[in-house]
């Protein structure tokens, strides 16, 4: 009977030893969750819901037609409605338009220390889509008119937030990544960066590593002007050139590019106005 009493005592031992461990376990995973749902905070711990009605717009020389469609058969006018949607934004990271990254986690300092491929799934993530220009009876050079391009009146937005295209034409592809911050003042936007590194994005296709940030002032490749008569802009280079009568697919991405120091909480719940605007010259 002693050595069953023992025997017993023993066993309880071990049970409430063991349960103490699947507490300090279970304690432990809770601290972890909490630790993880705060460090993310800067990838945005909630989402940004937004009503998004994309328009785009022309304007021309005088003497040349830039026209612009949603669709590659048209009609073609000097302005198009691209879509109405709800979209909610998530931070995102690409060097080249063609690969994008999420981050999945963040250390204790919010710093970002491992990514994902989410190409697959980018719609859940930016705005997309595809509409067409249309070049006049003469050769066109394309430039962003940013005296009617609008993104977001919201500082810290507008200083998270990229514009890249895809362009493909008879001739060629190109592809852009721009900044926003000459469509409005963003000196006063918040900073806090989330990467081991500074002024960089996420590129790779298995694997991921970081390279230089590659987006451009929009003022390069723009037109001056705000009205029907735009004027070329001194060392401004066009976007492409159309030939006679050729018709150009522009396909666009807004996104928030998470590896900017921007692309903080702050940046969430704000509206999006977007309109894109470019401007044809002769070529």
């Amino acid at each position: 009977m002693g050595s069953q009493g023992s025997n017993g005592q023993a066993s309880l031992r071990n049970a409430f030893f063991t349960r103490k461990r699947m507490v300090a376990a279970a304690a432990w995973l809770a601290v972890l969750a909490l630790v993880l749902s705060v460090a993310t905070f800067a990838w945005f711990s909630g989402s940004r819901f937004t009503n998004v009605t994309p328009t785009a717009h022309t304007v021309s020389e005088n003497g040349y037609d830039l026209l612009i469609s949603a669709s590659e058969q048209g009609p073609f006018a000097e302005q198009c409605q691209l879509g109405s949607v709800d979209k909610t934004l998530y931070p995102v990271s690409t060097a080249d338009l063609s690969d994008f990254w999420r981050a999945t986690f963040q250390n204790a300092a919010g710093i970002t220390t491992d990514y994902a491929n989410c190409t697959s799934d980018l719609g859940e993530y930016a705005l997309t889509g595809t509409f067409y220009l249309k070049g006049s009876r003469l050769p066109l050079a394309v430039y962003l008119y940013p005296g009617q391009m609008s993104v977001s009146a919201d500082s810290q937005l507008l200083a998270a937030v990229r514009v890249g295209f895809i362009i493909q034409s008879p001739t060629a592809t190109q592809s852009y990544i721009f900044r926003c911050d000459d469509l409005g003042a963003t000196s006063g936007a918040a900073q806090q960066r989330t990467t081991a590194q500074s002024d960089v994005v996420v590129s790779g296709q298995g694997s991921w590593s970081y390279v230089p940030d590659p987006a451009q002032s929009i003022s390069a490749y723009s037109m001056d002007g705000s009205g029907d008569t735009p004027a070329v802009r001194s060392g401004a280079a066009p976007l492409f050139t159309l030939g006679a009568d050729e018709v150009a697919s522009v396909r666009y991405f807004v996104y928030m590019e998470g590896c900017d120091a921007n692309c903080i909480g702050e940046a969430q719940s704000k509206g999006i106005s977007l309109q894109f605007a470019f401007a044809g010259a002769k070529a």
